[in-house]
């Protein structure tokens, strides 16, 4: 598989200036990087300053890829030609929904050649929510993130450095503080991991998650040494049970844990066994929602995927197993 890292942030947050030092420490690194930039007009203004930088460089101008240039994304990442220590780059345009570009690179069965997503947020030190209405699109796009950089440090006073370190702790925003430098590093740990790894399968009962290097049991200690291979993916996709009780699903659903910001997927249930239905939560106290896809939907295995950055996986494994254990043998009982 190869790795896909996306780099988010607001409008001027300093993304493409990342960017700038991020691709020289990748090839520094030994790592072939493929960048895909997407903005509304300029993007082919960027992706020129990149184009000495890297020997791949593809623009998207218009909307952003998690809704309206969605197509042109899939496309360009479909096309893309995979090969050892190869990487590949989004930069998304400053109003990205994070949340929802996640779950779609996470779940599209055209694009399991490529890793769960990274999530990089740039957070502009200056001008860190002071967007105004726009305030809590910046705060959405760093809940998400896997790893974080602060930009324009040296510009700001410590009064205000202080004040957004503050602001931050205060979001339990998570993610994993990186340079350019250490963040090539990663990719280019997890070009290694992801060499000898087969295609993704959605809902094929393996998962995917933080880990590419063995399958967690459940039972193994929360300390145990992961060296290089605990990537943290922002999202994780777990095989579900092939039927199950709606009330059950739901209690299940209710109690996830707070670090899982957004759940989707497919599931069936006993009481209509012929359908499929889409579910959706977004965080903790929201009720679920469920929406019938019909009897053949394009993902045909029942299945969540989990956002959020550094996940308790063992938590969810064991959840889902515990959901499978709640429903067996009930066999054409309705809830």
């Amino acid at each position: 598989m190869t790795p896909l890292v996306l780099v988010v942030g607001f409008l001027g947050s300093g993304k493409t200036t990342f960017l700038k030092a991020l691709l020289p420490a990748l090839n520094a690194a030994g790592v072939e990087p493929h960048v895909i930039i997407n903005d509304y007009q300029n993007a082919m203004v960027d992706a020129e300053q990149l184009s000495t930088l890297t020997k791949a460089v593809e623009a998207i101008s218009g909307d952003c890829v998690c809704c309206g240039s969605r197509e042109e994304l899939l496309v360009a990442l479909e096309k893309f030609v995979p090969g050892p220590g190869k990487a590949v780059i989004v930069e998304t345009n400053g109003t990205t929904d994070s949340e929802q570009l996640i779950e779609m690179l996470s779940l599209d069965p055209g694009l399991r050649r490529f890793s769960l997503p990274l999530q990089m947020t740039v957070v502009d030190a200056k001008r860190w929510q002071k967007r105004f209405w726009h305030n809590a699109l910046e705060r959405d796009q760093s809940r998400t993130a896997t790893h974080l950089y602060l930009s324009r440090r040296d510009s700001v006073e410590p009064r205000r450095l202080a004040e957004v370190e503050k602001s931050l702790a205060e979001l339990g925003l998570t993610g994993r503080r990186v340079t350019p430098e250490s963040l090539a590093g990663e990719i280019r740990a997890l070009c290694d991991d992801l060499a000898s790894e087969p295609e993704r399968t959605l809902g094929s009962g393996e998962g995917c998650s933080h880990d590419h290097d063995h399958h967690h049991d459940p039972a193994e200690p929360e300390d145990h040494d992961h060296t290089h291979h605990d990537h943290h993916f922002a999202s994780m996709e777990l095989a579900l049970p092939a039927i199950v009780s709606r009330r059950n699903f739901s209690v299940f659903l209710k109690g996830l844990p707070d670090e899982v910001i957004r759940a989707k997927g497919l599931v069936r249930f006993y009481d209509a066994p012929e359908e499929f239905f889409v579910f959706q939560k977004v965080d903790r106290f929201d009720e679920p929602q469920f929406f019938p896809v019909g009897q053949t939907p394009r993902v045909a295995s029942p299945l969540a995927l989990f956002i959020g950055p550094h996940l308790p996986e063992a938590a969810l494994r064991e959840a889902v197993q515990g959901l499978a254990s709640s429903t067996a043998g009930i066999v054409g009982v309705p809830d």
